[in-house]
Parts: C-alpha cells; sequence; structure tokens
C-alpha cells in the first residue's frame, strides 16, 4: 500500500508544527523533544497511513449502514 503524499503531507506539517510550539513554549523540555523529533519524522509516513486507512473504513461503514438495495418487483 502506498503513502497519500497530501495526507503525509499534512501530518507531517501537523506534527512539525506541535513540535516546534512544544519546543519555544517549554524551554525546560527541549533535550526531550530534540531526541523525539528524530523519531517523530521516522513516524510520519505510518501515522499517515494509519490516518488514510482510518479515512477509508469510514467510507466504507456509511455505504454498509445504507444497506443493499433490493430488486423487488411486483407480478
Amino acid at each position: 500500500m502506498k503513502c497519500n503524499t497530501k495526507t503525509m503531507v499534512a501530518t507531517a506539517l501537523t506534527l512539525a508544527l506541535i513540535l516546534n510550539i512544544g519546543y519555544w513554549a517549554l524551554p525546560q523540555f527541549r533535550g526531550a523533544l530534540t531526541s523525539f523529533i528524530g523519531i517523530a519524522i521516522a513516524l510520519v509516513c505510518p501515522l499517515s497511513m494509519l490516518f488514510m486507512m482510518r479515512g477509508m473504513q469510514s467510507h466504507t461503514d456509511s455505504r454498509d449502514k445504507v444497506g443493499p438495495v433490493s430488486d423487488k418487483t411486483t407480478s
């Protein structure tokens, strides 16, 4: 399965924004955040795939809730 580029970029930008805010707002945790940044970069593709699969599942669930269309003919 291939990563969706749009989802991966959106996830990466969101993650970068959260880490950037945390880095500047919480100076006492800068050392821990610096090491976490490397791990977070490696997790961008798996996280985006998780969100993409969850999104695909929600579309499938909505079709199942509607129910099958029955072809009833009157004789």
